[in-house]
């Protein structure tokens, strides 16, 4: 999926003067496969192109495959296909190679062999020009596979690269990542990796380790595919310390320094995709892993907002459980209202119970105060769209726990959030274990266990005194004046053991979280009330139908002919498979009859193009707001979720994957950094209506990761092998003041939780094949 800023990209070095683009049949560059890390059973490797001719490279592809049985697992900065064989091509900033530039991108992957030689296959493809290698110019790792601290460091050049279509202050910054190495499973990395013992002194009931091994590597990126040269620009320098306390790790950044003194941003991925590729203001970042296990951590320095360039470091770290105190974990919620952000972190919970200490962030260093905290940012009579990441740290007084939302809005406007209420829960005996980590935008947990009792906190338990059928309640108080509900059914048999998750454990927060607002004119004399604007799901009670994998992947297949958009449905039609849309995900009609909704999906590209065609019986069409941009969620609405590259990551601020709102009469509505946006022009739309039956046929842009509101964006091109995340959704409401029957294509808890429209990650998938 997409972010705008981008982990590991690789620098292109300024020129001067006019450049001739050449054809790929004439290039000549020079590809390389590099070893860059690895360990018993895995590698991160790289594959660098440099231009060595004197005209530019426009667009490239290379190819390579493993005689050893090893196997790519991720990848980051190209666009993957085939399996062993493998192709990657550019991602579209990163396709113009000027000459003596070189562009660089990631693959992670597992060996043929362990404790084998990570292999180096020979590089191939037309811009290779017949000149191949698998020499690697930089090795960085020893033949000692299983001691991380074995791994030395390396570095290389610098670029001077710096966007020029926009002032760092006008372009708002992506709140998460995706381009990362994916997370390093346990099996797949040493097993017998021991933790640095430099520093073993206890500290409290838990003892540290610091780790100073790992790879250092410098990169220069940038989201804009327009630069100019500049020369007085310098790099960063990446200092990475981590210290662990059992699951908890210290990430510090703090010794990092810059040249010129600008403010740093430091983009941090613990290797375990919670809060993977994060931007955080604050060089001291404090993250609990839900598990023992090797992890390859991975941060990069920067100078530049709204950039990716600058220096990068990663670092191979091994997590165990130690006995005593848990760190504890960090909630934040904010809205704006006015001149000010309003921020809280009065749901932060610590599992010993005891009191924290509050540690605020918002650009300008760290200030301890108390759960709540505020800063003005607007001055009298701005109505500018203003957005500022805020960073909360909170401690025990041992451990910590950190987590950074983007908060703002429009000036001189009061932004109320809606709260999602969410939670899992486990049974042992007559006893329940409920987690609250889901939500979003929380501010204080309050449960009802359905026998009388009650009780608060982000995790709480209830032992029963009978067994039967109990509604569990949890209600969540936004950060102002909403509160949201969610109702489960938690059987209770004394001798049973049962759980509405895989795991109990509970999440880290150390994430980038963005919320979903509703903007009211600061002219009101009061805030809008709550009978206004209703909780999307007041009281629901959780769906039990569960789908097999196969359901969440679909395969279209290239059209033959391009489909006309008249809400006809052509023959051109026929080469695709309907797939159902019918898992219930939000609402409250959780299973509607066959004839108020019942619907299904189909779905052809070509080169330009993804189209979609929904097949849709409902009794009544309804759309209660003409405006396309009041309360568009709430009515009968197609949507349709897309991440181009199936990275996954948060999404709610930023423009990496899309939650897509189609209205009946065809306006097209998502939020981007500057809140709910109408984007007519990358869906073009048409539904066919004969009595209570509905066709929508739908042409669809797909743009990749480096898309910006403030910049001309150009579509990709479509091939064959692509996978997206992908899910279809269809919202009913016949009239309510809120959406009745919210149905997918996908059975992922996620989605049943409405996380979709701020996280990727719960996607279904879309593979284009011929």
């Amino acid at each position: 999926m997409k972010t705008s800023n981008k982990l590991w990209r690789k620098a292109l070095l300024p020129i001067s003067g006019l450049l001739l683009l050449q054809s790929a049949s004439s290039y000549a560059a020079r590809c390389e496969y590099v070893i860059q890390s690895e360990w018993n059973s895995g590698f991160v490797a790289a594959i660098r192109i440099t231009n060595d001719t004197n005209t530019a490279i426009n667009g490239w592809s290379v190819n390579w495959s493993y005689a050893d049985g090893s196997s790519r697992t991720g990848g980051w900065n190209a666009n993957f296909s085939g399996n062993n064989p493998y192709s990657a091509s550019n991602v579209g900033w990163n396709g113009q190679i000027n000459p003596g530039q070189t562009a660089e991108f990631g693959i992670q992957g597992n060996k043929g062999v362990q404790n084998a030689a990570a292999a180096k296959p020979a590089v191939t493809g037309a811009v290779c020009g017949g000149q191949v290698s698998s020499a690697s110019s930089v090795r960085s790792s020893s033949s000692s596979f299983n001691s991380p601290s074995s791994i030395p460091s390396s570095s290389s050049s610098k670029s001077s690269l710096t966007p020029s279509s926009a002032s760092p202050s006008s372009v708002p910054r992506s709140s998460s990542s995706s381009l990362r190495p994916s997370s390093v499973s346990r099996s797949s990395l040493p097993s017998s990796a021991s933790r640095s013992s430099s520093s073993n002194q206890p500290i409290s009931s838990s003892s540290k380790s610091s780790s100073s091994f790992g790879v250092s590597s410098s990169f220069r990126s940038s989201s804009s595919s327009s630069f100019s040269t500049s020369s007085s620009n310098q790099w960063p320098t990446a200092d990475l310390k981590v210290t662990t306390y059992g699951l908890t790790v210290l990430i510090d950044l703090s010794g990092s320094t810059d040249p010129e003194g600008d403010k740093l941003i430091y983009t941090v991925s613990p290797g375990d995709n919670v809060g993977a590729g994060n931007d955080y203001i604050t060089p001291k970042v404090w993250h609990t892993y839900k598990e023992a296990g090797t992890y390859i951590i991975m941060v990069t320095v920067h100078d530049q907002p709204g950039t990716s360039a600058g220096s990068t470091q990663i670092k191979q770290i091994t997590v165990q459980p130690e006995a005593g105190n848990q760190a504890p974990i960090a909630r934040l919620a904010g809205v704006r209202e006015n001149q000010s952000i309003i921020t809280k972190g009065s749901a932060s919970f610590d599992p010993e119970g005891t009191p924290l200490t509050y540690e605020w962030d918002f650009g300008d260093g760290p200030v301890v105060g108390d759960a709540q905290a505020s800063i003005r940012d607007c001055e009298s009579g701005d109505t500018s769209i203003r957005t500022r990441a805020v960073a909360l740290t909170v401690s025990d007084g041992e451990l910590k726990d950190t987590v950074q939302k983007t908060l703002g809005g429009k000036c001189g406007v009061i932004y109320d959030v809606m709260p999602t209420a969410a939670f899992s829960y486990k049974v042992d005996g007559n006893k329940v274990v409920v987690d609250g980590s889901q939500s979003e935008n929380d501010t204080a947990f309050s449960w009802n266990f359905g026998d009388g009792s009650t009780g608060s906190g982000l995790v709480a338990s209830h032992t029963y005194a009978a067994a039967g059928t109990y509604d569990v309640v949890l209600t969540v108080a936004g950060p102002s004046m909403f509160s949201n509900s969610i109702t489960k059914s938690v059987v209770i048999a004394a001798s049973s053991s049962s759980s509405s998750i895989a795991s109990s454990s509970i999440a880290s927060s150390s994430s980038i979280r963005s919320s979903s607002s509703v903007a009211v004119s600061s002219s009101s004399s009061s805030k809008i009330s709550s009978s206004a604007i209703s909780s999307s799901s007041s009281s629901m009670r959780s769906s039990s139908s569960q789908g097999s994998s196969d359901r969440n992947r679909y395969t279209a297949p290239r059209a033959t002919t391009a489909p006309v958009i008249d809400g006809v449905v052509d023959s051109v039609w026929e080469r695709a498979s309907w797939a159902p849309i019918d898992v219930f995900w939000l609402g409250t009609q959780s299973n509607p009859s066959a004839q108020d909704y019942s619907g299904r999906y189909k779905a052809l590209w070509d080169e330009n193009y993804l189209y979609i065609l929904y097949d849709v019986t409902d009794d009544k069409i309804y759309d209660g707001v003409r405006d396309a941009l009041d309360r568009y969620w709430e009515d009968d609405t197609v949507e349709l979720f897309i991440d181009e590259n199936k990275s996954g990551g948060q999404h709610g601020y930023n423009t990496s994957a899309w939650a897509y709102h189609i209205s009946t009469y065809g306006d097209v509505v998502d939020s981007t950094t500057g809140g709910a946006t109408l984007l007519n022009s990358h869906i073009d739309s048409r539904r066919v209506s004969n009595g209570t039956q509905h066709y929508w046929e739908m042409r669809i842009r797909i743009y990749g990761e480096d898309y910006a509101d403030w910049k001309t964006n150009t579509p990709l091109q479509l091939f064959a092998g692509k996978l997206m995340g992908f899910s279809a959704c269809y919202i009913d409401n016949d009239g309510s003041s809120q959406r009745e029957s919210m149905m997918g294509s996908v059975d992922t808890q996620g989605h049943k939780n409405n996380q979709g429209y701020l996280d990727a990650s719960v996607f279904g998938s879309m593979l284009l094949v011929e």
